[in-house]
């Protein structure tokens, strides 16, 4: 039987940096961590905005606020399609402390130039790199400011 889910992306932004967690995939592995921005399957009765909200303040202790949606995509797993909705999100303390969910194990902030070193998702990298190149030039996010 076919089925549908929607996939919720929180691409969270503060001074020019993104917030990517790490998680852990699978013991028998190489590398058995992969970095990832926030998501999460939207969930009966929400909305993808709700959805992406609850995402980042479960995995960050933080709330914040959707400023774009950023793109989106479907695709095919197995007999299942994902339809996903990725949102930018700033969190509504400015220099808050992170409180990861229980899922991950570590986080930083990065740079838009970093995303391909941490990243392991080409797709991902490309959508948000063209997309987040557009919304700098537009001034929906800022310029990296220098770390002091």
């Amino acid at each position: 039987m076919n089925s549908l889910f929607i996939h919720i992306k929180a691409v969270v932004e503060q001074d020019g940096r993104f917030l990517i967690l790490k998680h852990w995939m699978d013991d028998r592995i190489m590398d058995p961590y992969s970095w990832e921005f926030i998501d999460t399957e939207m969930e009966a009765g929400e909305s993808p905005e709700q959805a992406a909200l609850r995402a980042v303040l479960e995995n960050t202790g933080s709330e914040g606020s959707i400023t774009d949606t950023l793109y989106t995509w479907t695709n095919m797993l197995g007999d299942r399609q994902c339809v996903g909705i990725a949102f930018l999100v700033h969190l509504s303390e400015h220099d808050p402390t992170i409180q990861i969910g229980e899922e991950y194990c570590g986080y930083e902030w990065i740079t838009l130039d970093a995303f391909e070193q941490y990243i392991d998702n080409r797709n991902v990298v490309k959508d948000l790199t063209r997309t987040l190149t557009a919304a700098r030039k537009a001034g929906i996010i800022q310029e990296t400011t220098p770390q002091s």
